[in-house]
């Protein structure tokens, strides 16, 4: 099994860092959310975009 790093990037304007840190937690749990890339690190240092959300537009059988 290999070790990744996960970063979730996001501009929010907030009133304070903790502030910031909570709007980001409540998008983030929002099952409606479309937030749903992540940048993915493998312990060599390459670096993904991985969108974890399906697109509605491909269908696969």
């Amino acid at each position: 099994m290999k070790t990744y790093t996960i970063g979730w990037f996001i501009e929010i304007d907030a009133e304070s860092p903790e502030h910031a840190a909570l709007l980001a937690l409540q998008i983030q749990r929002d099952p409606l959310s479309l937030a749903t890339v992540f940048s993915v690190q493998d312990e060599t240092g390459d670096i993904r975009n991985v969108d974890v959300q399906p697109d509605p537009t491909t269908t696969t059988h």
